[in-house]
């Protein structure tokens, strides 16, 4: 049968709206497709940026917990007095230490103070001394150490905080200090590195420092003292 004009046209029309929407398919379908690519990549950048914070954060940790453990044989051999200073603005920590005894005062420390400062009662004898011509005797003081360099932590990571027994509450600005003695006992001492200012901010570990052995135990995730942390374990005596 002969087509005419009018059906030809119609089926021009109809190859027409064929193409079109097939084009139009086809534009959607690429449209999804790069939704989906931009969509992975940008799960792919945000596990890879979460897994380099986090082995930073490790990092960091296993640097500082190794510290800990040779400032404690570093003072058993050698017979030295040796504390950590832990900057918690700067985000850096150092070893001092000094060849004369050094005892811990029983009063608690408080923030930003140093525990080796010499008490008002210690400034006015040694004023006295001077104005009396009397010899003043030196105190026996923390010199910085070489046995380990200074470390700065690097980039995102931070220290967030440092608590001992000898505090009454956790330190999170200024600076902490760990005290280490030549009979092998340290203080009892928890330090918490992670990402972000904020504590609950990014992945955090804190470190857990045995006094007896100078062992550190990592644990993930910022770890509340209790009110017993640090105190001697009581040991319960056998019945005859």
């Amino acid at each position: 049968m002969l087509k005419t004009p009018l059906s030809r046209s119609s089926n021009l029309q109809t190859s027409e709206r064929r193409r079109r929407a097939l084009n139009a398919g086809f534009t959607l379908l690429e449209l999804l497709l790069v939704i989906a690519i931009i969509g992975g990549m940008t799960g792919l950048g945000v596990s890879t940026f979460t897994q380099i914070s986090s082995t930073k954060i490790r990092v960091s940790t296993n640097k500082l917990a190794a510290a800990l453990r040779h400032s404690f044989g570093y003072a058993v051999s050698h017979g030295r007095y040796v504390r950590m200073v832990l900057d918690l603005d700067g985000e850096r920590y150092w070893v001092e230490s000094s060849d004369k005894p050094i005892f811990l005062s029983s009063t608690k420390r408080e923030e930003n103070v140093d525990p080796n400062e010499l008490t008002d009662e210690e400034k006015e004898a040694r004023e006295e001394a001077k104005e009396e011509g009397r010899p003043v005797k030196e105190r026996p003081r923390f010199n910085k150490d070489s046995v380990i360099s200074e470390v700065k932590l690097e980039g995102e990571v931070k220290l967030r905080s440092v608590f001992t027994a000898n505090q009454d509450e956790v330190f999170s600005t200024g600076k902490a200090y760990i005290h280490f003695f030549p009979n092998g006992f340290a203080e009892p001492a928890m330090v918490t590195i992670g990402q972000g200012d904020g504590l609950d901010e990014g992945g955090a570990y804190t470190l857990i420092l045995s006094p007896l052995t100078g062992k550190v135990k990592r644990e993930v995730g910022t770890i509340d003292p209790d009110r017993y942390f640090g105190a001697p374990e009581k040991i319960e005596e056998e019945n005859p």
